[in-house]
Order: structure tokens, then sequence, then C-alpha cells
């Protein structure tokens, strides 16, 4: 396939390998929602992390989801939050039948800085949407230390 010094040989190789790379693996990803949620192509759900002087607060999207699909876990300083979604949809109408079922899992887990007052997290879900607090203890100030970066 490469043709003496001409480079556009070689790119043109590459880009064909891409693609077949591409191709192949598009087979495997399945979205963790269901296409008629209106949601193809997500993987994991998004995840927004806040920090106050008081407090981290987390905020995961996990429409359709049940609280009982949810799974919320400590371990050290690593937060997990892992979920199942099982959907099923049948419909038996004028000479045809419809059974269709789709699920998906995922797990996030997030590296949590030193300082937090862990036993006294709190985790809410309300209309798809899992939140997370866990407040900072009175030395967790102390525990940043900034670096003065100066020009060189």
């Amino acid at each position: 396939m490469v043709r003496g010094d001409n480079g556009e040989s070689v790119v043109s190789l590459q880009q064909e390998l891409n693609d077949a790379f591409d191709r192949f693996f598009e087979r495997f990803e399945r979205p963790f929602f269901d296409r008629s949620f209106g949601l193809a192509g997500l993987l994991q759900p998004s995840v927004d992390i806040t920090e106050s002087d008081k407090q981290i607060k987390i905020a995961v999207d996990l429409p359709g989801m049940d609280e009982d699909d949810i799974d919320v876990s400590l371990t050290g300083d690593v937060l997990t939050i892992r979920g199942e979604r099982r959907h099923e949809r049948e419909e038996d109408e004028k000479g045809y039948f419809l059974h269709e079922r789709s699920y998906g899992s995922f797990y996030r887990t997030i590296p949590l800085p030193p300082g937090l007052e862990t036993d006294r997290a709190k985790a809410e879900f309300k209309k798809g949407v899992l939140r997370i607090t866990m407040p900072k203890s009175s030395h967790a100030k102390d525990l940043t230390k900034r670096i003065e970066v100066k020009a060189a």
C-alpha cells in the first residue's frame, strides 16, 4: 500500500485503518439509555461537581431511573455511583405484537479531596437528578496550599 516517498498514500492508509476501527467498534458501543428516550449515544450520565468553602455538591443526571436502581458508596476518598436501567415496552394491537427490552448499566468513580466529613454525606434523588452533598471539615481549608507561579 505504501508507494515510494509519496506521503499521501500513508495518510490514506491511516484514514482507512481509522475508519475500519470506527466501524468495528460501533457494533459494541451501546448507549446507556434507550433511543426512545432521545438520549442515543449517551454512555455515562453527566456529572456536575461544585465546591464552596463549606461543602462539595455533586449532581448526576439520571432521567428515567428510580432511586431503587441507583447505588452510591464511599470507599476511602472515592465516591462510586452505580446504576442499572431496565426498560420494557409491550404492544399488542391490530394483528401485531411488539415486545422490546433494553438494559444498561453504568458506574462513575469520583476522587474526593481531603477534609470532607463523609460520615455526614447525603444523597437525594428527585426528578431524574441525583444530588450528593458532603460538608467540609473545619480544617479542610488548612489542607490546601497555594503555590505561587512566577514568570521565568
